[in-house]
């Protein structure tokens, strides 16, 4: 993609004017026999597979498999059949919608899940369309030490309406609690991380548009692969991560990181989750591979839509996410929320 047409396509993007971005992704679809694969996936995304499958006229092996892989009535079926530990955490509010996508993200593989669950919160049961799956419950750890470190090191973000946020979200520290859990399960439940191919780290509300695909790709003990849909400020989502089981092993060990060396470093107004995701990785020298298997976090709000009307952002659940973080720092530190 050449660096104008590249800034004008993000830039209509960015702004949300996605008609005009169809447009202008259309037209220079017409005026070109071949694209490249960055601008494929681009207009992968914002167009679906028909409008691509009809509008352009040669297409490399990749993106052959990609059409497929993102047009819901077809499966592609693997050149290799994998093992793959599938580490899930996080909250269940959704996986009984995005099930059948899951299994269709990961046809033609082993799979088995190995499931963290908060006690008291869901009921196991949830669980049972995975099949093939050990769950461990565990009481959420009090995190009061971490969080009060986080606001007094990196402080907090106000906005116009009052709203006070921490730049370190609170949430980060029983996410990766519940990783870390996950991927620890392995073991615990009379596995050996090295028995599998891959491992991964899902959650548990990931819709997949696409399959999972990774035969152009060289993985190795020092890569790990994502989904680029959920980057941000510079920095990697961390939705989604799979690869070789030494370097998921470094990947699921984050918690310990940030409970410890992350806490005692100097604080930054810019530590957001996915950039701090990015500085760790960089610590741990591994090297990121960004595909796009067209993930979306499928929120109760766009349950029942096609698999290609599902938005990759909510603005509602930013909006309360936000509103609510907003009320447990000033109701749990309302010394630090008033002096800010």
């Amino acid at each position: 993609m050449k660096n104008t047409e590249r800034k004008i396509f993000r830039k209509l993007a960015k702004k949300r004017w996605h008609n005009l971005a169809k447009l202008f992704a259309i037209i220079m679809l017409k005026t070109r026999e071949r694209v490249s694969e960055e601008q494929f996936d681009q207009y992968l995304t914002l167009l679906g597979p028909s409008i691509l499958k009809s509008s352009l006229r040669n297409k490399s092996e990749r993106q052959i498999r990609k059409l497929i892989s993102f047009t819901q009535n077809e499966v592609r079926k693997p050149e290799r059949k994998l093992n793959i530990a599938v580490v899930m955490s996080g909250q269940p509010r959704s996986l009984e919608h995005c099930t059948k996508s899951l299994k269709r993200f990961f046809y033609g593989h082993n799979i088995t899940y190995f499931c963290h669950l908060w006690a008291g919160q869901s009921n196991p049961d949830i669980l049972e369309p995975l099949e093939n799956y050990f769950f461990i419950e565990t009481d959420s750890p009090d995190f009061s030490r971490e969080e009060r470190l986080a606001i007094t090191n990196y402080g907090l973000k106000s906005f116009g309406d009052g709203v006070k946020i921490p730049y370190v979200s609170p949430n980060v520290f029983p996410m990766w609690f519940g990783v870390n859990q996950a991927f620890n399960l392995i073991e615990s439940s009379g596995h050996s991380p090295d028995q599998y191919d891959l491992i991964c780290r899902m959650r548990y509300d990931n819709f997949w548009v696409g399959q999972f695909d990774c035969e152009d790709i060289q993985i190795n003990d020092k890569n790990i692969i994502i989904d680029y849909n959920y980057n941000g400020y510079g920095g990697y989502g961390d939705q989604f991560a799979i690869g070789r089981p030494s370097a998921m092993k470094e990947y699921c060990n984050l918690y310990h990181w940030l409970t410890t060396e992350f806490l005692s470093e100097p604080g930054s107004e810019r530590c957001f989750p996915e950039v701090m995701l990015k500085n760790y990785l960089q610590k741990k020298e591994l090297r990121v591979i960004e595909e796009n298997f067209g993930l979306r976090l499928l929120r109760p709000e766009f349950v029942g839509l096609q698999a290609h009307q599902i938005p990759l952002r909510s603005h509602k659940a930013s909006s309360e996410r936000n509103s609510s973080m907003s009320r447990y720092i000033t109701e749990k530190y309302p010394e630090i929320a008033n002096n800010e």
